[in-house]
């Protein structure tokens, strides 16, 4: 992975939901992406310290306390017809939680997954810099991170061939061969059954992904292959053999 600056990272903001909390209730959520962001700001976890003095040694101990996600002030270019800006601004003069999404742009491949960040937070306030004639009106919002912070971390997209389903099948007796490949990954690829099993008779070779042997008797197997980068990036496939008699 490389570092990366924030340019093209984008803020998107749902419903009010003063519950959403998983990460499948963030993905199943109908997003408004909050346009002409200038800053982000900063947000991230932070414990509180808690300290105890000793009489006996005179020292201060010190213990991590509660956790706090903070909060964070997104700077945007004040525009009326936006339908994300909107949404912030009138969260701003209610009293319920909305959950927002943080996509940087940081994949690791052209065809990779960008990181996200999910949380819910109040919008405390929307405040809008006037200034002068030549100022570019610009709106703050304020918002108060209620709860954990859930992140998705940048992955590349590995793709499996074949994607899934029957491989060619086997006669009885007979040397057989077929093989699945995987990209898209960072580093150097291994293979491995991860479900199932092979036919008898058959093996993976986990540096080429061939299978191949010579099956004794008949019949159909089900199993799972898993593909694993080195450096990032995995995808597994459920596969079918059928060797006739």
């Amino acid at each position: 992975m490389a570092i990366h600056t924030n340019a093209k990272s984008r803020l998107f903001i749902g419903a009010a939901n003063n519950t959403i909390s998983t990460i499948d209730q963030y993905e199943a959520e109908t997003w408004l992406e909050i346009k002409e962001v200038e800053d982000i700001g900063e947000f991230g976890v932070e414990g509180s310290e808690q300290t105890f003095i000793s009489l006996a040694d005179g020292y201060v101990r010190k213990l991590k306390g509660s956790l706090n996600s903070g909060a964070l002030e997104v700077v945007v270019g004040r525009d009326p017809s936006d339908e994300g800006q909107n949404r912030a601004r009138a969260a701003a003069g209610d009293w319920f939680k909305y959950p927002f999404k943080v996509e940087l742009n940081d994949r690791p491949t052209p065809t990779g997954e960008n990181t996200v960040y999910y949380f819910r937070a109040p919008v405390m306030s929307a405040k809008s810099n006037y200034g002068n004639a030549d100022n570019i009106v610009r709106t703050t919002f304020a918002l108060s991170i209620d709860g954990e912070i859930l992140e998705i971390p940048a992955a590349p997209t590995v793709t499996m061939s074949p994607a899934a389903g029957m491989l060619t099948a086997g006669t009885e007796g007979e040397e057989y061969t077929a093989s699945v490949t995987a990209s898209g990954g960072i580093g150097t690829v291994s293979y491995a059954v991860t479900a199932g099993d092979l036919p008898d008779g058959l093996s993976l070779n986990e540096t080429t992904g061939e299978i191949s042997g010579t099956p004794p008797t008949a019949g159909t197997s089900n199993f799972t292959i898993t593909a694993t980068y080195t450096g990032s990036g995995t995808a597994s496939a459920e596969y079918s053999i059928t060797v006739s008699a």
